[in-house]
């Protein structure tokens, strides 16, 4: 269950068991408010004589339900259930009997330091400590994760909760500050699977302190695919027009102001290409002429990205595809469109980030359909929920070659790369799981690109599986080194609802 980046953001509903009982403030709690803020607070309810209460919340983004439980023994922690992800527990560190402001954070009194619950209607939890400048400067929060599940660090200093290749939920950075306002130095350790958390010294008389988690999204979340007939909206582009076409700009879907960046890492340069599969796609957007890349997928499907098919509700017109496409040079002919698909999400949501994919049917020529014309079949489509357990910052890297239209070339440049999923959010807001790989020049023009990546550990070196298509967080990048592809946690669900109506 999670939040995605920019007005594409889902108002999430909070939705209260029964009514909370009424107890009394008290200044270690107006202390912690006082610095978290108490925006989107969800008090518990329902308590008993194990728990506090629970509070339910549904992400209208991903249609997952998160169910947070507050047990009143401190080291039983809380319990936060999601629909799609799976369940983990967040022990604290200890302390006494359970005392629940009026805005809904839980504070158990201990000996030195006290422990703190919140619950966000977005569905974050926060594990808290509020601290004397004497008391205790490390803080143990025990995880019960899903089995066979562990801890993974970020070069960030975040942290992800995953289970093989898929993530469960992850952990902002450590964070700290004393009450007068000021920073205090603070990070994390892991142990296992407890998470351990050092902060410096203080020039304050207390410190405020703790993590994050947020639920991962999961499966269950697909309702069908949104479809466009485009029949009347096609057209044969002459050579002439090809080349005046210019790269399509990538989407206002991201908020403005300081973002999270993925880890630096050393860009390959790109090299002319020799993928058939690949092509340009042509399109008039508000009487200009423009394009993106698409990779044929299918006997009968391109891939590209959804913010190549229409942004800020206008619909696109005048649609080809010209596959392995070079300075006018069409070896494999131009292609009318028929059916557009994509995820109803994309659509609803305000061209939301985390669903910038779709997959678009070709009319046939001469009884053959596009698949029975161009060499494609070398690579399946897929998501990666079948891999074997991650090592390492995350995920292990995955050699990735994409093949796409950069710029105003007008002739395709391919990358042979790493791709890694990476978490990337707005300061202060929830974020998303994104692929992000390196490639020096892949800016403008090649969104829409597939991301093709070698498992050589299924049993011989050219195994390859199709992930992702560039897009998704910034529109696939805003930078002429990095490039993003959005999380396909139901990309091939999508792919098989088309696929299915395709021929």
């Amino acid at each position: 269950m999670r939040v995605t980046l920019g007005p594409a953001l889902g108002l999430v509903a909070a939705t209260i068991l029964v009514p909370a009982p009424a107890y009394a403030d008290e200044p270690s709690a107006q202390a912690i408010e006082a610095t978290t803020g108490v925006k989107g607070l969800v008090r518990p309810s329902g308590g008993d004589a194990d728990d506090v209460g629970s509070a339910t919340t549904r992400d209208k983004v991903w249609a997952s339900t998160t169910t947070v439980r507050i047990a009143r023994d401190a080291r039983r922690g809380v319990s936060v259930a999601d629909s799609g992800s799976g369940s983990v527990v967040l022990g604290l560190p200890g302390g006494g009997r359970p005392v629940v402001s009026s805005k809904g954070t839980v504070v158990y009194p201990g000996n030195g330091f006290r422990s703190a619950v919140q619950t966000t209607a977005d569905g974050t939890v926060r594990g808290l400590v509020e601290a004397g400048k004497a008391g205790p400067r490390t803080f143990r929060f025990p995880l019960t994760v899903p089995q066979g599940a562990r801890i993974a660090r970020n070069a960030d200093g975040s942290l992800d909760v995953m289970r093989g290749a898929t993530p469960v939920g992850h952990i902002d950075a450590a964070w700290a500050k004393s009450t007068n306002g000021t920073t205090v130095p603070a990070s994390f350790g892991v142990e296992g699977t407890t998470v351990v958390l050092h902060l410096g010294q203080a020039n304050a008389s207390r410190v405020v302190a703790g993590l994050s988690y947020h639920a991962a999204p999961g499966k269950g979340g697909y309702r069908g695919a949104a479809a466009i007939d485009a029949t009347k909206r096609t057209a044969i582009w002459t050579k002439e027009e090809m080349r005046q076409a210019k790269p399509l700009d990538a989407p206002e879907v991201a908020p403005k102001g300081t973002r999270r960046s993925a880890p630096a890492r050393t860009a390959p340069a790109a090299a002319a290409a020799t993928d058939p599969a690949a092509g340009a796609m042509f399109f008039s957007f508000l009487g200009v002429k423009k394009r993106c890349t698409a990779t044929v997928v299918h006997r009968n499907l391109i891939a590209t990205a959804a913010h190549c098919i229409q942004q800020s509700g206008v619909i696109f017109n005048r649609w080809t595809f010209v596959p392995q496409y070079d300075k006018g040079a069409t070896p494999y002919g131009s292609w009318k469109i028929k059916t557009i698909y994509y995820d109803q999400r994309w659509g609803k949501l305000n061209n939301n980030p985390d669903f910038d994919y779709a997959f678009i049917s070709l009319q046939p020529q001469n009884g053959k359909y596009v698949g029975d014309v161009v060499p494609w079949g070398r690579a399946k489509l897929t998501d990666l929920s079948w891999r074997g357990p991650c090592s390492g910052d995350g995920c292990p890297e995955i050699p990735t070659h994409v093949t796409g239209y950069p710029k105003n070339l007008d002739s395709p440049l391919e990358c042979f790369t790493q791709s890694r999923l990476v978490y990337l959010s707005e300061n202060g807001e929830k974020g998303s799981y994104f692929y992000t790989f390196p490639c020096r020049g892949y800016a403008e023009g090649v969104s829409g690109t597939a991301l093709v990546g070698q498992f050589p550990e299924q049993g011989h070196p050219g195994y390859e599986v199709i992930f992702g298509v560039l897009g998704g967080y910034q529109g696939g990048g805003d930078t002429d080194d990095i490039s993003y592809a959005s999380y396909w946690v139901d990309g091939k669900s999508l792919f098989d609802d088309a696929a299915s109506k395709a021929i």
